[in-house]
């Protein structure tokens, strides 16, 4: 029907621009990954060009990885959970338990991470159901799992374990590890749910506008006990990745900080803490950029606190950044370019876009481009000139209103 909402054009505008792509955060994780590589490659040049270098980074940088795949989902929901590292060695205890009691490892592995996924559920219950803040259910949580690990392990530990954990930790397939090809594997598996299924939608929906989202008929709590639980799910399988890599054995003091790497991570590779925005690529970038950056700090002679204070660090400045990417840079420009005047901003915003399609249509070579560069310098001499009809009136009143003041 012409002139309706249905006689639209939805094709897609501008297709794919180098330029923009090279410039994209993920890019950008590409580019610290390079250059994290070329510092170890010229001040460790030995090490790192010797055989099994880069697997043994590689390899030790992944333990946390699939509690990282996992994270995204809840910060995508605008929550938090640091009671992940728990989940995992309290997962990882119960699989010991079982095999030293002669369960069989299959059945002794899947009771590990159903116990993670009851953890999960029990966050996400008190989350979606109990409306309890993230935060402060899953640091309850966090000291609740890990105090049940200490009383029932106290300073023993659990050797017993399926021996192809340690083949995951440390084994390679050629030259590649075989925890990055289980890695890349799952991410695949993540980024198609999350950007492809109905599932990946509604948890972006909820976590933009929850409010928005059950309006749209969409069960905020059922999608939030369904990320607790996916969460929970990864824990049990990360108890296996962390457990490899530690060589087979597991004590109640071992993942200690891990919630945070794995936050890190998620963070580092653009997700949003408020929810809504993000994607699954960066995270798996930013994972590999946090096992090469350790190892390297390591062989710069860095401590292990220093360690932690740098990933504090980086986590600051991510959310720094990804802050002025947004909100302070538009409101610099309203107060020094637009005089703290939302109508001049709004009206520059408009123009601008007009100019932008009308520089499309001249790159297309849709119209006449002597008409259009004539329009287009019409629009910006119409522009400057409400722009600054405006500043006066605004400056008019805000003497007007001064005087008023005065008086009284």
């Amino acid at each position: 029907m012409p002139g309706s909402n249905y006689d639209r054009d939805l094709t897609v505008k501008e297709g794919f621009v180098l330029s923009k792509f090279l410039v994209k955060w993920e890019m950008i994780l590409v580019y610290i990954l390079l250059l994290i590589n070329v510092i170890l490659a010229v001040f460790r040049t030995n090490l790192y060009f010797q055989a099994g270098t880069i697997q043994s980074i590689i390899n030790a940088g992944l333990d946390v990885s699939p509690m990282v795949l996992g994270m995204v989902f809840i910060l995508l929901l605008g929550d938090i959970d640091v009671s992940v590292a728990s989940q995992m060695i309290l997962g990882g205890m119960i699989t010991g338990l079982m095999m030293d009691h002669g369960v069989p490892w299959i059945i002794a592995v899947i009771c590990g991470i159903i116990i993670c996924m009851i953890c999960g559920a029990f966050n996400g219950f008190c989350v979606a159901f109990l409306k309890m803040p993230a935060v402060i259910t899953t640091i309850s949580t966090s000291m609740l799992f890990r105090g049940i690990v200490e009383i029932v392990l106290g300073e023993n530990s659990l050797k017993n374990f399926p021996k192809w954990y340690n083949k995951i930790g440390w084994f390679n397939v050629g030259p590649f590890p075989l925890s990055m090809i289980l890695f890349l594997i799952m991410g695949l598996i993540f980024c198609f749910i999350l950007h492809r299924t109905t599932f990946g939608r509604k948890v972006y929906i909820v976590g933009n506008n929850p409010i928005c989202a059950t309006y749209s008929g969409i069960s905020v709590t059922k999608v939030k006990m369904q990320v607790f639980i996916l969460m929970g799910f990864m824990a049990g399988i990360g108890s296996i990745f962390f457990i490899g890599r530690m060589g087979g054995g597991v004590s109640s003091s071992m993942g200690t900080g891990y919630e945070m790497t794995a936050i890190a991570c998620a963070v580092l590779g653009g997700v949003s803490t408020n929810g809504g925005k993000g994607k699954m690529y960066g995270p798996i970038i930013a994972t590999f950029i946090m096992a090469f950056l350790t190892y390297t700090l390591g062989l710069l002679g860095v401590d292990p606190n220093s360690k932690k204070i740098f990933t504090g660090v980086i986590l600051i400045l991510t959310i720094l950044v990804s802050t002025i990417n947004k909100q302070m840079i538009k409101d610099f420009k309203l107060r020094t370019m637009y005089h703290n005047n939302k109508n001049i901003e709004a009206l520059n915003d408009r123009t601008n876009e007009q100019i932008k399609e009308l520089k499309k249509q001249i790159k297309s070579g849709k119209g006449d481009a002597s008409k259009l560069n004539a329009k287009i310098a019409e629009l910006k001499k119409d522009c400057a000139e409400k722009s600054a009809k405006l500043w006066e009136d605004q400056k008019a009143d805000e003497q007007r209103a001064k005087e008023r003041y005065s008086t009284k």
